[in-house]
């Protein structure tokens, strides 16, 4: 589902154009789908080792106690601490775009100071858009295309006709309201991914936010072998779903819905053409 909103920083239509797209841990990353999706892009563009990364300090903003440092071997055999510290990466320039990469754990406080250390960032990079990526647990079912939601400007991102939602939001709202307040342009992409996936990655949600961000953007991502590893996650789910009959039936349920929704009798498009040709049919019964 795509929400038409006009850009009021189209950065997409320039040539030379800088951006930062950022994904964040935790709630908003069902799946890590849209941290993954981070990941890829560094893997296949690459890291600009001519610019320097900056890191935003964790102890600042993160409860070390729900992200613990983690301790691990590097490269070379040694043990080191690894922080939970938001990185900000410069990519190698790609097609004509400069590409910030924004990534770390939602924060646990001080959301405020937080979105200022980035914008910083941000915008003595000379960053001219700044695009949010996430993904959230929904009601759709694995074997269908994962929905997408696309928002231009400062509106707070909402999925699939959700135009009256209430409730809790993330990191990424708050960011693209306080990008906007600076005169930075946004764009906020997210997908839903099953809600009985649980913990485990989901590439194809991966899958459907590059797709959404090259679709916008026109980035034109390499995506090496992220379609194959999204058709085998599937394969995995409909094992999974063979193996549990609860699961099974869920998943058959949600498939009738999405179908449902998506047949051509339910475009009001399609109702109005056939009630043309109905009274066509009819003022041409009246005149034999």
């Amino acid at each position: 589902m795509k929400e038409e909103c006009v850009p009021e920083n189209p950065a997409h239509d320039e040539v030379n154009r800088t951006i930062a797209i950022a994904a964040f841990g935790g709630w908003n990353d069902a799946g890590t789908g849209s941290s993954e999706a981070l990941t890829h892009l560094m893997n296949t563009i690459g890291v600009d080792e001519e610019r320097p990364p900056h890191t935003i300090d964790a102890n600042h903003y993160v409860d070390l106690q729900i992200n613990r440092p983690l301790l691990a071997r590097d490269s070379e055999g040694q043990r080191r601490v690894t922080w939970p510290h938001t990185h900000i990466i410069p990519l190698k320039p790609h097609r004509g775009t400069r590409i910030l990469i924004i990534t770390g754990p939602e924060p646990s406080f001080n959301w405020t100071g937080y979105c200022e250390d980035i914008l910083t960032h941000v915008t003595s990079a000379q960053c001219t858009l700044l695009v949010t990526l996430g993904a959230l647990l929904a009601d759709t079912p694995h074997t269908r295309p994962l929905p997408t939601s696309t928002t231009w400007g400062s509106q707070t991102p909402r999925v699939a006709d959700a135009d009256d939602y209430e409730g809790p939001i993330g990191i990424p709202a708050i960011l693209n309201d306080a990008a906007h307040t600076a005169g930075v342009g946004t764009l906020s992409l997210w997908v839903q991914v099953p809600n009985y996936v649980g913990q485990n990655p989901a590439p194809k949600a991966t899958l459907a936010l590059l797709t959404a961000l090259d679709r916008e953007l026109d980035l034109h991502i390499p995506l090496g072998e992220l379609p194959e590893d999204a058709r085998a996650w599937e394969r995995g789910m409909d094992a999974m779903a063979n193996e549990e009959e609860d699961i099974k039936q869920y998943v058959e349920q949600l498939e009738q819905m999405r179908d449902a929704t998506e047949l051509p009798e339910a475009s009001g498009d399609v109702i109005a053409s056939e009630f043309e040709q109905f009274l066509r049919r009819r003022e041409d019964g009246d005149t034999h």
